[in-house]
């Protein structure tokens, strides 16, 4: 692809953690979790120990998850990237999918 037709970078600055939803409560549900579960949850049930250093949404935020204590989950660094850029593919094949419909039922 030369640089002529190369797509526009849509990236926005998404505000501060806060302002996404991460504030005062997050904090404390997070400390709370990882002193009563200090080890990531997907290694643990592959029979490592490594400290969790995330506080991860089992089911996303922008999925409808809520910031309830039984749908966070601790994480290593590793998983959470992994699980999160998962998770970002899947919604960015998702809205793929809905603009592809919307345009062939405009055709």
């Amino acid at each position: 692809m030369t640089t002529e037709t190369k797509r526009p970078h849509r990236w926005q600055p998404m505000g501060s953690p806060a302002a996404r939803g991460y504030g005062a409560k997050h904090n404390r549900i997070r400390k709370a979790m990882l002193r009563q579960e200090p080890n990531c949850r997907i290694c643990a049930q592959a029979g490592r120990t490594t400290k969790a250093s995330h506080a991860d949404h089992i089911v996303p935020k922008c999925l409808g998850g809520s910031d309830d204590r039984s749908n966070y989950q601790p994480l290593c660094l590793a998983h959470s990237r992994s699980k999160t850029g998962r998770e970002g593919a899947m919604i960015g094949h998702a809205r793929r999918r809905a603009r592809a419909k919307l345009k062939a039922g405009d055709a």
